[in-house]
């Protein structure tokens, strides 16, 4: 009901453009050429596109606590990411997620994984601080920042969502955590890959 009172009150509108809609409309989401491929630890990964223009204006705001782009990317990476395994977020701070009032990663899983009727686990749990304002080497050194959340059940093969990638120090701190507790990591996803 409360969705519904804010979507009266605040109609969608592009977060790129403002057009009123979906939070990025066809003519600002990334074209599917955009689309990067790489690789992390040897993983495979994929991103939507780069950190830059319309994506980065639509990540921002979601990272601001607007909800519109969820819905966006979800149906973005139901339509062109690769999944292997079961689906697994990258959580961002108890701190972060009560100040946006969701976690962004934990969000999109679930949209993404509905979408694709395929499975999705909230097993991890982050520890500290944001990686946001930390120079390359600060965030190539941080470790040890996710855990298994108690009493769950980690699966034993899995693909680790977060929203941008940049050195990478978070998704392999990440694919660090579901290793330790047996799991085979088989991919990495992410909304835009960005360079330091």
């Amino acid at each position: 009901m409360l969705d519904w009172i804010r979507s009266w009150l605040f109609p969608s509108a592009c977060a790129a453009c403002g057009e009123p809609g979906p939070a990025l409309c066809r003519g600002c989401e990334p074209h599917p050429t955009e689309a990067l491929s790489f690789a992390l630890e040897g993983v495979p990964a994929f991103a939507l596109g780069p950190y830059e223009g319309a994506l980065r204006e639509a990540i921002v705001a979601m990272k601001r606590g607007e909800r519109d782009p969820l819905d966006a990317f979800g149906a973005l990476l139901e339509e062109r990411a690769p999944l292997d395994g079961v689906l697994v977020p990258v959580p961002t701070s108890r701190a972060r997620a009560a100040q946006r009032g969701f976690d962004q990663s934990v969000e999109l899983a679930r949209r993404f994984a509905a979408a694709r009727r395929a499975p999705y686990a909230d097993v991890l749990e982050k520890r500290g601080g944001a990686q946001a304002g930390r120079n390359r080497h600060a965030r190539l050194l941080a470790r040890g920042r996710f855990r298994i959340r108690r009493g769950a059940s980690v699966p034993a093969e899995v693909t680790l969502l977060d929203d941008v990638c940049t050195t990478g120090a978070t998704l392999g701190d990440a694919a660090a955590a579901v290793r330790a507790a047996g799991a085979r990591v088989r991919r990495f996803v992410v909304l835009a890959r960005t360079e330091d």
